[in-house]
């Protein structure tokens, strides 16, 4: 008995540090990422408040001393967004002769470092280290703590051994804790910050800033390198490292309340440390692909600092015409531009600026002599880079006050804009990754996520399972996935890949084959819900590996996907009905077709006899005029006739009688002729036209003959109206085709002008014009200056039976046939044009040969 309740005890005791170092492990992943962030700013920050010593060094190094107004200028363009910086000050051999600024530091002026052993030992150090020396925390004279930046200046000599000799030191004071309020340390959030300096072996040393007891706590450490120290940032969370309470945890109360049944409890002890194990793997690849990143991101940041160390300001000068007289070295290492391709010119004669700097207002400035700090273009270097530059500088005048011309710094901030941009791109990809994966995690109760082990024993069961299956979690643990299949498709399956692969296939191999050959499988399957009722799902299973390619196990994500089998039956049987229904539709169509094409053809042959109708009306009214006129004359010659033949009787004929009588016989003679003559040619019109327009025959003419039949047999029809008819045919070469469907095409559009198109109106014009648009094609246009048509009309005008005359006569077939005839018999194109108000053009683009017709 007392066995037994030491074994639970030493079981719960057991699974509560498991599950205290699985705390534990997460919290610490979180402090380190966001602990690698505010270390990178910090180092930025560094970088930036220490930057005046490099542009001192330079420019001392170049001058080989310095006076105290540039001093001054370049100091207070350098710390005028860096308000954390109490002073900088310059002591050539070792004592302070400039200091900015010098308000509340006149005692620090003319300070000799020898006198103060403290100041001093920093100096000498930095001096025989050759590099900048960083100390911390310092008591400022002005009240509070800060922190020191002591650089060494040497100059070049080449008399001694060593090539230089020792100028001076450039100091730079911060105010410590605006510094680290700068670097973001100060708005900690949850997290509980301190800054020490780095010992040798990389841990804690001298304290700085923050909770000195935090080193003691297990805290998170990370290095930072600043330019002339090495400062190591600790974290832990806010109140420590807390751990939730795990007594109410599903395993410890299993622990507690079964200590009867140890056996039991032993199997699912080891089933859970196995899962735990598994899950602080999982943590582990997390945490190993966080310092992937973070190493990642330190080289980035190593690379940035190199070049920032090796980048440094430049000075130049101009003369009294802005022109360059002077560029140091370094202009030339920071733009790839060489020397002689600057100096007697202007800053923006360079062909290779970018446009977007405003050039105008700075040369105003200039002619101004105002002195300008910091002003940036952008110029490609030889090779085609691009290079961001800052130039500051100021107007120099002579003793007398002429002006000499200007004087100033410049610096490639190139690296400095690129390195800005990479880190918002690194931040906005690691909130992005954040983003996508919080929202698969919320997503994931919509399907059931089941992974498994190499042996197939489930380490994985997702609330999405738990609501799919009915299952909990802790039932399912441990077991094999194949319990909610059904049996015989499980078979089924087996059956199928043994014969695949040719070895025998079973059990768990059955559901993971094709997913451990091709990375991945997706198949339907039936699972069998804790009820008993069939769900089917869409199964997809994957192989999962570790970074190295070994085999870790399985992830299943099943979809339910029994609405969508419901609905594709749903969808079957609607198109079998929906098909049977078009079916008894088409017939019903076809019916309704076969009549309509029977009216259409039966109304084609009685707008084809009253076209004809028309013409045989046109033909005798223009027949009516000459035959009268030939009555007439032959009725008065007649009656002549009788009148000589009685005075010739009665021997009564006298010579001016006859004169007079065979004269009138002439005229009345040659107006016979004419008038027979005008009907014979209106009657052999006639005969061909009908033949044309009853008949499709094939034959050589002119499109002018053809107009002029046309016009001559419509004559009588539009001479009692008050519209015109112009024609300007340029076609003479004759055409190869069916002048008869011409002919109807142009009667049908006539007839439509005046039924239509001058509807209501005293005057109108209708013209046909004609002309060559290739050797094989030409260009028949039939235009009016009627009412024109609303372009709902102009779409369905060619439809056969629109009429806007319905009712009144209109059988709405005359377009339609003119249509077919161009579109048909002449193998031509039609266009309509046209608007209210605006009549309406006809254009026919056709072939001068006419295609030959099939039956």
């Amino acid at each position: 008995m007392l066995l037994s309740a030491a074994l639970t005890v030493l079981i719960v005791i057991v699974l509560l540090r498991l599950h205290q170092q699985n705390d534990v492990a997460q919290a610490r992943s979180r402090v380190e990422a966001e602990l690698a962030l505010l270390r990178l700013k910090l180092e930025a920050t560094a970088q930036a408040t220490f930057s005046p010593t490099q542009s001192l060094e330079a420019m001392i190094q170049l001058d080989g001393d310095l006076s105290a107004q540039r001093f001054a200028d370049l100091i207070a363009r350098a710390i005028k967004h860096l308000p954390h910086i109490r002073s900088v000050s310059a002591a050539p051999d070792d004592v302070v002769r400039h200091v900015f600024p010098l308000q509340g530091n006149e005692q620090v002026l003319n300070l000799d470092y020898r006198r103060l052993p403290e100041q001093w030992q920093q100096v000498r150090e930095a001096r025989r280290l050759g590099r900048p020396v960083i100390a911390a925390p310092l008591k400022l004279i002005q009240g509070g703590q800060g922190i020191i930046q002591r650089t060494p200046v040497f100059l070049r000599d080449a008399t001694l051994p060593e090539g230089r000799r020792y100028w001076g030191v450039v100091s730079v004071v911060a105010d410590l804790q605006q510094f680290v309020a700068s670097s973001g340390l100060s708005d900690r959030g949850p997290l509980e910050l301190a800054l020490f300096e780095a010992d040798t072996p990389g841990r804690p040393g001298k304290h700085l800033w923050g909770p000195v007891a935090m080193r003691d706590g297990a805290p998170v450490i990370q290095m930072a390198q600043l330019p002339g120290a090495n400062w190591a940032l600790l974290a832990v969370p806010q109140g420590g490292w807390q751990t939730a309470s795990n007594w109410l945890a599903p395993d410890v109360l299993a622990a507690l309340l079964g200590g009867a049944l140890v056996s039991a409890l032993l199997a699912l002890l080891m089933r859970q440390q196995l899962a735990l194990r598994q899950r602080n793997a999982a943590l582990f690849d997390e945490i190993e692909q966080g310092r992937v990143a973070r190493e990642q991101l330190e080289e980035s940041q190593a690379r940035f600092r190199s070049m920032a160390a090796l980048a440094s300001d430049w000075v130049w000068e101009q003369d009294a015409d802005l022109r360059f007289t002077f560029v140091s070295r370094a202009a030339e290492e920071s733009t790839e531009v060489p020397s002689q391709n600057v100096l007697g010119h202007l800053r923006w004669d360079s062909p290779n600026l970018m446009p977007g700097t405003d050039w105008e207002e700075h040369r105003a400035l200039l002619l101004r002599r105002q002195p300008f700090r910091d002003f940036e273009y952008a110029q490609h270097t030889g090779n085609g880079e691009l290079r961001y530059v800052s130039v500051s500088g100021a107007p120099v005048f002579d003793a007398q006050g002429r002006f000499q011309g200007y004087r100033g710094t410049g610096r490639n901030i190139t690296a400095a804009k690129r390195a800005e941009a990479a880190l918002r791109e690194s931040q906005t990809a690691l909130l992005q990754a954040r983003d996508r994966l919080q929202a698969v995690l919320d997503a994931a109760v919509e399907v059931a996520i089941i992974a498994t082990d190499m042996e197939g024993r489930m380490i994985l069961f997702n609330r999405g399972a738990e609501r799919m299956l009915g299952y909990a979690e802790h039932e399912m643990l441990g077991r094999n996935p194949a319990l909610l299949h059904l049996q015989h498709e499980v078979t089924a399956r087996a059956a199928e890949l043994s014969i695949e692969v040719g070895r025998k296939v079973e059990d768990f191999e059955t559901f993971v084959l094709r997913a451990t050959e091709q990375g991945s499988e997706t198949r339907e399957w039936t699972y069998r819900h804790k009820d008993g009722h069939p769900l089917a799902v869409s199964l997809s299973v994957s192989h999962v590996r570790a970074p190295d390619g070994s085999p870790l196990g399985f992830l299943g994500v099943a979809r339910d996907i029994s609405a969508q089998r419901q609905a594709e039956q749903q969808l079957r049987q609607l198109n079998a009905e929906l098909e049977s229904r078009v079916q008894a539709r088409t017939a019903e169509l076809s019916e309704a077709l076969a009549h309509l094409r029977q009216a259409q053809d039966e109304l084609l042959r009685s707008e084809k006899m009253a076209a004809l109708g028309s013409l045989v009306a046109g033909v005798a009214h223009e027949l009516n005029t000459p035959l009268g006129n030939c009555l007439t004359t032959a009725s008065t010659m007649d009656e002549r006739t009788r009148e000589v033949r009685r005075h010739f009787a009665d021997n009564s004929l006298r010579r001016s009688v006859l004169e007079a009588y065979l004269e009138d016989a002439g005229t009345a003679a040659k107006i016979m002729l004419h008038g027979l003559g005008t009907a014979n040619e209106l009657v052999a019109h006639f005969k061909q036209l009908s033949v044309d327009q009853t008949s499709v025959q094939r034959r050589r003419f002119t499109l002018q003959s053809v107009v002029d039949d046309v016009l001559s047999l419509m004559r009588a029809r539009w001479k009692s109206t008050p519209y015109r008819i112009e024609t300007a045919i340029e076609l003479e070469d004759p055409l190869d085709g069916f002048p008869g469907p011409l002919g109807q095409v142009l009667s049908n559009l006539m007839l439509n002008a005046l039924l239509h198109g001058f509807e209501g109106r005293e005057q109108g014009l209708l013209r046909i014009s004609a002309r060559a648009l290739s050797e094989q094609d030409y260009e028949l246009v039939v235009e009016d200056d009627g009412v024109g048509m609303s372009e709902e009309v102009r779409r369905r005008a060619f439809d056969p039976f629109f009429t806007t005359k319905m009712g009144r006569g209109g059988t709405g077939l005359g377009l339609n046939i003119v249509y077919n005839i161009v579109t048909g018999v002449l193998g031509g194109q039609v266009e309509l044009h046209s608007a209210p108000g605006q009549g309406c053009r006809f254009v026919f683009r056709m072939p001068r040969v006419a295609p030959e017709l099939t039956n």
